[in-house]
Parts: structure tokens; C-alpha cells; sequence
């Protein structure tokens, strides 16, 4: 492997480390979410976070990769995210219905 090859790896794996930052701020702000639009924001971006750590994960070896342990953190938090939507769509339906 050439020196240049294991310095994009390098830059691969501080890349991928800054994604699981980001996933972890995004777990750390969920209880503080109270909005459609600030839970859909936050859904966009982890899907996006997700596509990126895949790109980057793939350039390492299996036994670097961390795929399986961010997929994990992905689908929970995203489930959770898309709970807290439907909750907030019960409260809203449940609101218009008292009113009526």
C-alpha cells in the first residue's frame, strides 16, 4: 500500500469518526425535540449521515469496518424519530378533535 493510500484511509477514518460524532449529538438532542420540522430535519440528516459513514466505511478493510455497530445506532435512533413523529400526530389529531 502506498503512502498516499494509507493517508486517505487515515482521512477515512477520522471522517467516519466526525459521523459518529454527529450521530451522537443527534441521540444526545432527541428528548429535546418537540417539533414535526425539527424531528424531520433531524431524519434527514441521519439519513444522510448514514449514506456518508457507508461510503467511508467501505473503503476500509472488514476488519476496520464499523458498519454493523453504526447500522445498529441508525435504525434505533431513526425508529425513535419516526415514534416521536407519530406521537406528535396523535396529540395533534387528538387536539383537532377536541376543538371540533
Amino acid at each position: 500500500m502506498s503512502e498516499t493510500e494509507k493517508a486517505q484511509m487515515a482521512q477515512n477514518r477520522i471522517a467516519r469518526g466526525r459521523i459518529k460524532a454527529s450521530l451522537t449529538r443527534l441521540e444526545s438532542s432527541f428528548a429535546e425535540l418537540n417539533t414535526k420540522n425539527e424531528i424531520s430535519i433531524r431524519l434527514f440528516r441521519l439519513d444522510n449521515l448514514f449514506k456518508e459513514f457507508e461510503g467511508l466505511d467501505s473503503t476500509l478493510s472488514l476488519e476496520e469496518s464499523e458498519l454493523e455497530e453504526f447500522e445498529k445506532s441508525y435504525f434505533n435512533l431513526n425508529a425513535k424519530f419516526k415514534d416521536k413523529l407519530d406521537e406528535l400526530k396523535v396529540l395533534n389529531l387528538s387536539r383537532t378533535t377536541k376543538i371540533l
